[in-house]
């Protein structure tokens, strides 16, 4: 019979499961107290969180929460990394800071939504341009055109403007000589 701290922390990763849209199970054997600290620091700052449970709980929250699918990929000591954000953000940031500090994590696996992730998925998830640079590249290509729409538009009358400035140039020579 589970304790009532043990039902808590069920219900809390049932609501965690539920409403991520990204799940990344990692091992994190080997990672000190202070590279778990900044991993925790710099995931924070991309909108998304590091969350350690017993594998026990977790599977019964996988099974609480619809994704069964989750419990494949417990075993061993493992951390999930989840957020409520961007996906491609938090999995750039948890790459990015594992291989840039050689922190000794293994991605096992995760799930996008409903679709379960390999760990070479979650990788080249984290190889993504997040939301943002995507936007902005959308933007941008939308632009051009117009851009270019109003360039040619104004062609006519830059050309019309400088025929009249030459016309007037050549009048006043005219008069002058």
């Amino acid at each position: 019979m589970p304790t009532d701290k043990g039902r808590e922390l069920v219900a809390e990763m049932k609501e965690i499961f539920s409403s991520s849209p990204l799940v990344v199970a990692a091992e994190y054997r080997g990672v000190d107290v202070a590279q778990m600290t900044g991993l925790r620091q710099k995931l924070r700052s991309n909108g998304a969180r590091f969350k350690v449970v017993k594998n026990t709980f977790a599977r019964i929250a996988a099974d609480e929460a619809g994704k069964p699918e989750l419990k494949d990929v417990m075993n061993g000591p493992i951390g999930f990394v989840v957020t409520e954000g961007d996906p491609a953000s938090a999995a750039k940031a948890f790459v990015e800071y594992a291989g840039d500090n050689d922190l000794p994590v293994k991605i096992i696996g995760g799930m996008l939504d409903s679709d379960v992730l390999t760990s070479d998925r979650v990788e080249a998830l984290a190889k993504l341009p997040s939301k943002e640079e995507l936007i902005a590249k959308m933007l941008g290509s939308m632009s051009s055109p117009i851009t270019g729409l109003v360039t040619v538009m104004g062609g006519p009358m830059r050309a019309l403007a400088t025929v009249l400035q030459r016309h007037v140039d050549n009048q006043q020579e005219g008069s002058t000589a």
